[in-house]
């Protein structure tokens, strides 16, 4: 039998064959040359950065300049996530961890005895505790 560690690189290599993976790569690449994307997220970091200095003057914080901020970042955040680079790149980036979770769930099944050959993993779900989820990001 083949080595294992061999054959998980093997999978590996399948998996950047899959058309999730595929979609993937090309919603990042997508994104890196969407320059009126990346200038909207450099903005939104500058934000960012901006907020967290006047925060970090505590009492002495300018509370209109950090709604001002917050404001600020909610309107280039959202221009950012209604990009259509971005949509896609949500989806894809979803697509491609909704496979991952499938495999890591088969491959954990068959470390529990199930049979490769049948076992069908459960479907991901929010269980309500992030502690135990490598998914969302939420």
């Amino acid at each position: 039998m083949q080595d294992i560690k061999q054959l998980t690189r093997e999978l590996g290599a399948a998996l950047h064959l899959s058309p999730e993976y595929v979609r993937f790569v090309s919603a990042r690449e997508a994104n890196e040359a969407d320059e009126a994307l990346n200038e909207k997220m450099q903005a939104l970091e500058l934000v960012r950065m901006q907020y967290r200095h006047e925060a970090a003057k505590e009492d002495a914080a300018d509370a209109g300049l950090m709604e001002a901020y917050n404001s600020r970042f909610e309107a280039l955040y959202g221009e950012i996530m209604d990009n259509s680079n971005m949509m896609e790149y949500r989806e894809a980036n979803d697509a491609l961890n909704a496979l991952l979770q499938w495999m890591t769930g088969l491959l954990q099944g068959c470390a529990q005895g199930e049979d490769p050959g049948i076992y069908e993993p459960e479907q991901a779900g929010c269980g309500g505790k992030c502690s135990s989820c490598n998914g969302c990001g939420e």
